[in-house]
């Protein structure tokens, strides 16, 4: 079972602040925050101390730290002190641990700097029972030597980390020989569990025609824990990779369905070499899987019998979550090449048989790009649709077979092109909201949960949950109502994503926790 453990620390990065100062003991010492968002029983990074090589007057005999007057000691079951020679949390070794509960808390410590640099990190082990909405807020007052100097630069570091129900990291770069994770799409099945998909882009970040696994996960325990690997899809080569999973569910009790590319790459596809559409079922809440099913041919390529459709170019359906609505009718938007042209088209695959044969609905967007849809309340469908610099959005009243002429620009939302995701979440009350999240802003970094109370008409709510680069994202709700997420992000700047999976309440999104 794959569970949080200090190993998730490896890719460490400046979250915020590098504090970096002369001071009284004459070195150059930098002291590197975080304040990510954390999870209830996660050893948390509070800090990063990067010392420069001294003599061995320049021991270091004690760490002093201060826990803010907002932070509950509670929250807290204890501190440790690690030491390494990397930037990285690799090959650490634990040199001081504290459980006390006071806010003064001492690391005594013997360390001789005497590599061209040492690095410490502080660590917080989350309480299980710490409070959604809490933060850990730690002061570094103190790094004491043999010969009584101070070498913490002012003014003093402070890290702060805000915590939420969890923060479980399921990759990282490494992981299963791949420097290069993508692609989240988290759904919850009928019976309670959470299923992942993940792209496994073993050689580059790039999309398909390059080799790609699409890897799942499962979890029975909200998230706490992660199943051992199952691979949907195995890549075999270069243009004989899959990728872009995208799940719902079916109306079979246990029914999940997923649909997924593989093949020669969007925009190396053409009529007569398709990139292909494939989908699998499961009736077992995602243990197991049918086997793939190309159903290309419904939408497009020179096998389908619509005589427009056959010609063309390229097509897939976008990651995340697909729909089952009320009708029981299963959906996924599919971004479409009709020509030559580097644009997409936007159409709902669809079917009405519980995923046996499948049909094409008539031009929702043009201009548009991976896209998600859902049910409103009074039966239409809601569609939102990736776009640069702000979100686009149309309605269907019948089914998704149609769609209104016009898109319209969703109030509140400013977000690059970039995937996303949509579900409704029902309160116990009887009423309902929306969820949306996106990448806030002009680029690729904030990813937030958006709410609307008025069916997608403005989003008035915005909580960043990724303050730093972050992308495509999927959402799901679990059974004890609160709320999931599966985000790529990479604190570091880069294209070398984790993917992490948060989980928090409706009332901590709306700035309700206590």
């Amino acid at each position: 079972m794959k569970h949080t453990t200090l190993l998730a620390l490896m890719l460490f990065a400046v979250s915020v602040l590098t504090c970096a100062a002369q001071n009284d003991g004459g070195l150059r010492v930098a002291v590197t925050t975080d304040t990510r968002i954390t999870g209830r029983g996660d050893h948390a990074t509070l800090m990063r101390i990067a010392i420069p090589k001294a003599d061995s007057s320049k021991t270091i005999r004690m760490l002093s730290c201060k826990l803010n007057d907002s932070t509950n000691p509670s929250d807290i079951d204890y501190l440790m002190v690690f030491l390494s020679d990397s930037s990285n949390f690799q090959s650490t070794r634990m040199v001081g641990y504290s459980g006390q509960k006071s806010r003064e808390i001492l690391f005594p410590l013997e360390i001789c700097p005497d590599l061209d640099t040492t690095y410490l990190w502080i660590v917080a082990r989350v309480s299980q029972n710490a409070l959604e909405g809490h933060e850990i807020v730690l002061t570094l007052t103190g790094i004491i030597t043999a010969d009584a100097q101070n070498l913490v630069p002012k003014p003093y570091p402070v890290a702060k980390r805000e915590i939420i129900l969890r923060r479980t990291t399921l990759f990282q770069p490494g992981d299963f020989d791949s420097q290069f994770f993508r692609i989240p799409a988290v759904i919850t099945a009928k019976d309670g569990g959470l299923v992942t998909a993940t792209d496994r882009r073993k050689f580059s970040n790039a999309d398909l025609p390059e080799d790609i696994d699409i890897i799942l996960y499962h979890s029975t325990d909200k998230g706490l824990s992660w199943s051992d690997p199952h691979f949907l899809a195995l890549g075999t080569g270069k243009g004989k990779g899959f990728g872009d999973c995208a799940l719902a569910h079916t109306r079979d009790k246990g029914g999940l369905i997923a649909v997924y590319a593989g093949g020669v790459g969007f925009w190396q596809s053409r009529p007569n070499e398709p990139l292909r559409i494939y989908c699998r079922r499961s009736t077992d809440n995602g243990r197991t899987w049918s086997p793939a099913v190309d159903i290309t041919h419904y939408l497009y390529g020179s096998d389908c019998t619509d005589p427009v459709r056959r010609q063309w170019w390229g097509a897939f359906c976008a990651s995340g979550n697909g729909l089952l609505t009320s009708t029981g009718r299963i959906m996924f938007v599919a971004a479409v090449r009709e020509g030559e042209a580097w644009s997409a088209n936007d159409y709902v695959l669809y079917s009405d048989d519980n995923g046996e044969t499948w049909h094409c609905s008539q031009r929702a967007c043009v201009g548009g790009d991976e896209a998600k849809v859902v049910e409103l309340r009074d039966g239409s469908l809601l569609m939102s649709i990736r776009h640069q610099g702000e979100r686009w959005f149309n309605i269907s009243e019948d089914g998704g077979v149609t769609w209104r002429d016009t898109v319209f620009a969703g109030e509140g939302i400013s977000a690059p092109a970039c995937n996303g995701d949509m579900i409704r979440y029902d309160r116990q009350d009887g009423t309902s909201v929306l969820l949306h999240s996106l990448p806030i802003g002009n680029e690729r970094k904030n990813v937030s949960v958006l709410i609307s109370y008025d069916e997608g008409k403005s989003w008035p709510v915005s909580r960043v949950i990724v303050p730093y680069n972050s992308a495509y994202s999927s959402l799901c709700i679990l059974p004890d109502g609160t709320i999931g997420m599966y985000v790529e992000e990479d604190p570091n700047g880069g294209d070398h994503y984790e993917m992490v999976f948060y989980n928090f309440t409706l009332e901590w999104l709306e700035g309700n926790h206590e």
